[in-house]
């Protein structure tokens, strides 16, 4: 009888194992059917290693296009804050450098070397920038003091308060009284507006 015991329990464990290796394999089999019949993403990495390169792939079936239109492009503005402003540092005689970060535009406050004129190191911050965001941002920078408490004063503002619009309008007005770098702020490589904008938007372009 005991025999018997065990043996039913051997085998009830037997088809438990063999039954979660079914469902197991079935759980894979229809993650990689998602993959090629267009339900998911492929190979979205959801915690990237350390050095891990980025990899999205879509196929345009996945996405509502129409839902794509109205979709915001969404960049971690503190972290390219943080990316230019530690880039420019890097450079000799540059102390002081502020960095905002805003839905189209970079606004820089600097303190310039002594060892370089101001057309010269304005034309070095610009660049930094420019080389650093994607091609839908404008830079503007400024060696006046006063900057720097300009760009601090909206550091906690968000896009949506109100009057955002007006206040970063008054700050780069300000800053385009400094030099300003050779990239003129009509570049032909420079599109007129962001993703997240129409034309008659961007703030900074009256002088």
């Amino acid at each position: 009888m005991k025999k018997l015991t065990i043996l039913s329990i051997l085998l009830a464990c037997l088809f438990m194992i063999t039954g979660c290796n079914e469902t197991t394999d079935r759980e894979e089999e229809t993650r990689d059917g998602d993959t090629l019949n267009g339900n998911a993403m492929d190979n979205y990495n959801d915690q990237p290693l350390e050095g891990q390169v980025g990899y999205v792939r879509f196929k345009k079936d996945q996405l509502d296009q129409e839902a794509e239109k109205k979709r915001d492009i969404k960049v971690n503005r503190e972290q390219m804050a943080d990316m230019i402003t530690r880039m420019i540092l890097r450079y000799d005689g540059f102390e002081d450098v502020a960095t905002l970060v805003t839905d189209n535009e970079i606004l820089v406050a600097y303190q310039p070397p002594n060892n370089h004129d101001r057309e010269q190191a304005a034309d070095m911050v610009q660049k930094t920038a420019y080389s650093l965001v994607p091609s839908f941002y404008h830079v503007f920078v400024s060696d006046d003091p006063a900057s720097f408490g300009d760009i601090q004063s909206v550091s906690t503002s968000t896009v949506y308060d109100e009057q955002y619009t007006e206040v970063i309008d008054s700050i780069i007005k300000k800053m385009k009284k400094s030099p300003q770098g050779k990239v003129p702020e009509n570049d032909s490589d420079q599109p007129i507006e962001g993703p997240n904008m129409g034309p008659d938007d961007r703030p900074g372009t009256e002088t």
